[in-house]
């Protein structure tokens, strides 16, 4: 059986689901995987330099569609699977930027050593052996993303892969 619902109560529904779920979390079972305030986390996940491209699954698609429409605007949701600490500060405000417009985020990849990115096909000048290029994915609707990724000057290369990844790192401005 399907059911027709309205795109306000849709929204009312999602609302009443993402605030259950904040409470919640707020009372120590936090939903979402991810440590500290759950709106304003940053979850860090710090892998060896072999396993930093593993693009593992998050906490986050676990999180139901009608939740993630009703989560507030405005807002960071980053969740990385790779090392930050080595990520320039301008991508990663970047990553918030995205976040905030189009939803929560989990970060696959950053820094690679050279052994770790032939294998994984990596070109041999790319921003990964120098953790200057981050790839990423959104969980929610990216209608228009690649649009404002182009406008943003703090991105050089860009790249959207088929499977839903993003890659932007703060080479020259290209695209391939």
């Amino acid at each position: 059986m399907t059911i027709l619902l309205s795109g306000a109560l849709r929204r009312a529904i999602g609302a009443a689901m993402a605030a259950l779920l904040l409470v919640t979390g707020a009372a120590g079972a936090n939903p979402f995987g991810l440590s500290g305030d759950p709106v304003h986390a940053v979850h860090v996940h710090d892998f060896d330099d072999e396993h930093a491209h593993l693009a593992e699954e998050s906490a986050l698609d676990r999180i139901h569609p009608l939740v993630l429409v009703a989560l507030p605007k405005g807002k960071a949701y980053v969740k990385y699977n790779a090392p930050s600490n080595c990520v320039p500060g301008r991508l990663k405000a970047v990553l918030a930027q995205v976040s905030a417009k189009y939803g929560p985020i989990t970060v696959n990849s950053t820094f690679r050593s050279r052994s770790k990115n032939r294998s994984v096909g990596g070109k041999s000048k790319s921003y990964h052996l120098s953790c200057s290029a981050v790839d990423f994915r959104v969980h929610g609707s990216s209608r228009g993303l690649m649009s404002y990724l182009a406008s943003n000057k703090s991105v050089g290369g860009l790249k959207r892969y088929s499977s839903g990844f993003y890659h932007i790192d703060t080479g020259p401005r290209r695209s391939w």
